[in-house]
């Protein structure tokens, strides 16, 4: 028995139909107890907990704001807990005695404020880094590749914590506008130092997507916008069987081809997102409908608005919400592969029809002023 169970009192949901009146908010607990060996297995514990946002309210008691995914994060660290020889249980409950929600809501803005205040120190440093060598003459090529290195683990930190800030806690603005101030010092270090936005083609030309082909294509857990379009970019355009694996931020599956993660093969290279990343590696460039795609998933993924893309904020609803209702990545991803080829293929339409209306305009200018179907 857990002996932990009694230093927290949960009271059990009402029925449903009882439920749906209260707009209380509710919880699900881990309560776990851990066996002295291995040690190992406290810290990774430990860490999975961090990972998922939850908060402690007891010694050994855990707790997350309930919805299906966060119940399922727990049911699997549950597992995970049991099978290497601990306890654990999971609790979904209305109230936690000792706690009101307040107080508990508090706690979690509490740990997220303090996760956002080392990421934006992080990103105040590096930003001070990058106008301090450009102003004493010492921002090498290398140095600038580093630095956007760090920028990207920087940028994929905070959308980890964005991911599980359940209540909005005050210093993400801030640690946002520090995101954007260093991605802009970066930017401003590559016009100035003559770096175009164009990247030099990789060596031979583009990729060739033969050498892809049945590759293991992995990437981080929860994907979102730029993942989710890059595996629909994979599938479509690049590894006709592709196999998606989905682990934890830092994990490397060998043989594995690895995207918008840390070290990646493909992620945030310089003002690209990874989708934008793997168009120009692979040449696809030239499809326009691709080239609006990337814009899109830019302007969602970045935030910085650069191609102001007035489908952004909806389609990235859209996106949000089909990850709201299916908590399993790869059916995620199944869903998301219809979501961009209907996308793929109405843009693809209207540009054709733009530029079919387009001919059009400039033919009848053409007859108005020489009577030739525009021909010059």
């Amino acid at each position: 028995m857990l002996s932990t169970v009694t230093a927290v009192t949960i009271n059990l949901l009402l029925p449903p139909e009882m439920n749906r009146s209260s707009a209380k908010q509710e919880w699900i607990l881990l309560v776990h107890q851990l066996p002295p060996k291995p040690t190992s297995l406290r810290v990774r514990v430990w860490r999975k907990l961090q990972r998922l946002g939850a908060v402690p309210i007891k010694n050994s008691v855990y707790v997350l704001p309930f919805n299906e995914k966060t119940h399922e994060d727990f049911q699997w660290l549950k597992q995970e807990i049991e099978s290497s020889g601990g306890e654990a249980t999971v609790f979904r409950a209305v109230s936690v005695e000792g706690a009101t929600d307040d107080e508990i809501v508090a706690l979690f803005r509490r740990q997220r404020d303090e996760e956002y205040e080392r990421i934006t120190a992080e990103l105040d440093g590096l930003a001070g880094a990058v106008r301090g060598q450009k102003k004493g003459g010492h921002l090498s090529p290398g140095r600038v590749g580093s630095h956007e290195a760090e920028l990207g683990r920087l940028h994929q930190e905070l959308e980890r914590v964005i991911a599980t800030d359940f209540f909005l806690a005050p210093k993400r603005a801030e640690a946002e506008g520090s995101l954007e101030r260093c991605r802009e010092a970066l930017h401003l270090s590559q016009s100035r130092d003559g770096r175009g936005k164009k990247r030099p083609p990789a060596k031979g030309g583009a990729l060739d997507s033969a050498a892809y082909q049945g590759r293991r294509w992995v990437t981080r857990k929860n994907p979102h916008i730029d993942r989710l379009a890059t595996a629909w970019l994979v599938l479509r355009f690049i590894d006709k069987r592709p196999k998606f694996l989905f682990v934890e931020d830092g994990v490397r599956v060998e043989g594995g081809v690895h995207y918008d993660m840390a070290d990646a093969e493909f992620t945030h290279r310089g003002e690209d997102c990874t989708f934008e990343t793997v168009v120009r590696e692979f040449g696809l460039t030239n499809d326009a409908a691709l080239r609006e795609i990337a814009e899109i998933v830019h302007d969602i993924d970045l935030k910085d608005g650069k191609f102001d893309r007035l489908e952004a904020a909806g389609i990235n609803l859209a996106v949000r919400g089909l990850a709201c209702v299916i908590a399993d990545d790869r059916k995620l991803v199944r869903q998301a592969v219809e979501f961009f080829d209907g996308l793929y293929e109405y843009l693809g339409r209207k540009g054709t029809r733009g530029q079919r209306d387009e001919g059009s305009r400039k033919g009848g200018r053409g007859n108005k002023r020489s009577g030739k179907a525009g021909r010059k």
